[in-house]
């Protein structure tokens, strides 16, 4: 059980985790890792950011994720997931 915010509580398997699913999509795809480009803002997010090969921090993200990402983008409310694709994939 995680608080994702002030009004928010989050309630998953405890032996699962945002990376799992995105690895099974990545087997199912044949995707390696390093293509992976994944976003997050919580530490609920933490395992997907270090899996993906560009892991993505927004820039409202909790400021203990930061430092972890491989990139800080602009915050969620400043278009922040169309900036880092822009420069990261466009």
């Amino acid at each position: 059980i995680t608080a994702s915010g002030p009004h928010s509580l989050e309630i998953t398997h405890m032996d699962g985790d945002k990376s799992q699913t995105l690895m099974v999509l990545a087997d199912i795809y044949n995707v390696k890792p390093e293509n992976v480009m994944a976003f997050g803002d919580s530490f609920n997010d933490l395992h997907m950011l270090m899996w993906a090969g560009t892991g993505v921090a927004m820039g409202n993200a909790e400021e203990g994720i930061k430092p972890l990402a491989d990139f800080v983008s602009k915050r969620n409310d400043e278009n922040g997931f169309a900036y880092a694709l822009e420069k990261y994939v466009l």
